[in-house]
């Protein structure tokens, strides 16, 4: 049998999480700074204080609004030849999504991140099995800065045929971005063959800034994906107490899903979640903990009472290197998130808290990625696989290498498969120069830099997305 799904809240608490969530929502409210999407609240029967600019939102609102969100829908690859099933499914992996660095691979610092390697992050994620979806590793740094993000989605889709991941900050770059994924689709509609999701976020505590609230109506007319992930930190901007954070967490991205459903009935959303505590000692964000694992798997029971597709970051450790704290962090948060029964995480490559990016991280966090996903398909019992004619024939003293269950099942992936893992017997190994795990995922990144060949853009289509580049920056030049 496969594994069970991990829990840590019972139906009751998640019932209380949200009622509690719904009455925040209704008392406290949300502060909204945008007189345009206070008026959309309004209207549906919200009460709006226009000079706090502070919106209540009434329970029954918000419960048919999270009964008009989709359950399941499709996540279309670039060409939309092929679709991921995105709902019901065993979590898809993500590459992670704007950090600033990089750790340079001939100095071992790290520096600001370029567009080529941006791109170069997608190519590598584009060959690479175990993750699906491609976010935007890193925010260029060697671009016009108010373009960064759409010099990203330039080098993302022109080097994987992928689903992407992306997130804009404001309504001119979601606009500018709508811009260019109807570029890369003919212009056709991004809600029947969606290419991408973006993903906004609000400001914790209960705040949309007028720049992001305004891209989630922006995106949620057009019917792209749209992930709310809210991150708010455990005793600064949320209670201490994990279960005041899920209500937290709970309340802002229902104030956002409420909003989107107003503009566009039925439009996909994703329940998302960046859980991060906060180091009091020492004034420090974090994100490798073991609560932020706990808080990981609140938020997916939650996003499955609700029937909504869920998100979390994951891959994530607080460590500054490669070293045992980064391993044993990223295994534990990964194995936690995805038993949880969420149906995407992101942030393989990252390190440092997420501010740090890698090519030899990338590879080996895919690699951890299909260990964990081997692990969660549990054990196969039934009469073939118990293997008892296998098992007489064979008899004593002899061995099953030949055997025909044996090839059949080497292929069918009873084992998990390595790309990077030392694996070599000692004398082996030192033989090959003593390899690191990361020396072997630098070869193999480096490797699909120069040999993988992703399907390409026509120059058509690429130069249309110069273009809607180069006319967004002319707007602050």
């Amino acid at each position: 049998m496969k594994l069970t799904q991990t829990q840590v809240l019972s139906i009751e608490e998640i019932k209380k999480i949200d009622e509690i969530s719904k009455e925040v929502l209704e008392e406290t409210g949300v502060k909204v700074f945008s007189t345009g999407a206070l008026k959309i609240y309004e209207k549906a029967g919200c009460k709006v204080d226009y000079e706090k600019e502070i919106v209540k939102i009434p329970a029954k609102l918000t419960e048919k609004c999270i009964k008009s969100s989709p359950s399941e829908f499709k996540l279309y690859s670039r060409d939309r030849e092929n679709y991921l099933d995105f709902g019901k499914n065993l979590g898809y992996c993500a590459s992670g999504h704007n950090a600033i660095y990089i750790l340079d691979l001939e100095t071992m610092e790290r520096r600001l991140s370029t567009k080529e390697e941006i791109g170069n992050f997608a190519k590598i994620s584009d060959a690479l099995e175990n993750i699906q979806v491609v976010g935007v590793e890193a925010m260029p740094q060697d671009v016009f800065p108010k373009a960064s993000i759409l010099h990203a989605i330039d080098a993302v889709v022109n080097n994987t045929n992928k689903h992407i991941f992306y997130s804009p900050e404001n309504i001119n770059e979601a606009k500018a971005s709508i811009e260019m994924l109807k570029a890369v689709i003919d212009g056709e509609s991004l809600q029947k063959t969606p290419i991408g999701i973006c993903q906004l976020s609000p400001i914790s505590p209960l705040t949309w800034s007028k720049g992001t609230i305004e891209g989630v109506l922006e995106i949620a007319k057009t019917g792209l994906p749209l992930c709310f992930l809210p991150q708010p930190y455990c005793g600064v901007t949320s209670p201490i107490t994990l279960a005041g954070t899920l209500v937290t967490n709970n309340a802002e991205t229902l104030s956002g899903l409420v909003l989107a459903q107003l503009v566009n009935e039925g439009a996909p959303m994703i329940y998302g979640g960046a859980w991060t505590t906060f180091e009091m000692n020492k004034g420090t964000v974090l994100i490798g903990t073991p609560e932020r694992c706990l808080l990981s798997i609140g938020g997916a029971q939650i996003a499955k009472y609700y029937n909504l597709p869920s998100h979390c970051i994951a891959f994530d450790t607080d460590s500054n290197i490669y070293d045992e704290q980064n391993g044993f962090e990223k295994i534990f948060n990964v194995i936690a998130t995805l038993q949880s029964g969420v149906n995407l995480i992101v942030n393989a490559g990252m390190f440092s808290t997420g501010m740090t990016v890698s090519y030899e991280q990338l590879i080996v966090d895919e690699e951890i990625a299909s260990f964990v996903y081997r692990y969660l398909k549990g054990i196969e019992v039934n009469d073939e696989t118990l293997s008892k004619e296998v098992i007489n024939k064979v008899g004593q003293h002899e061995n099953y290498m030949m055997e025909p269950s044996t090839m059949k099942y080497v292929r069918l992936g009873e084992h998990a498969s390595y790309k990077v893992s030392n694996r070599d017997v000692y004398d082996n190994w030192k033989s090959k120069g003593k390899p690191s795990i990361t020396d072997n995922a630098r070869k193999l990144a480096l490797e699909i830099i120069k040999d993988h060949k992703p399907k390409q853009l026509t120059k058509s289509k690429q130069e249309k997305l110069k273009d809607i580049i180069v006319k967004f920056e002319a707007q602050y030049k």
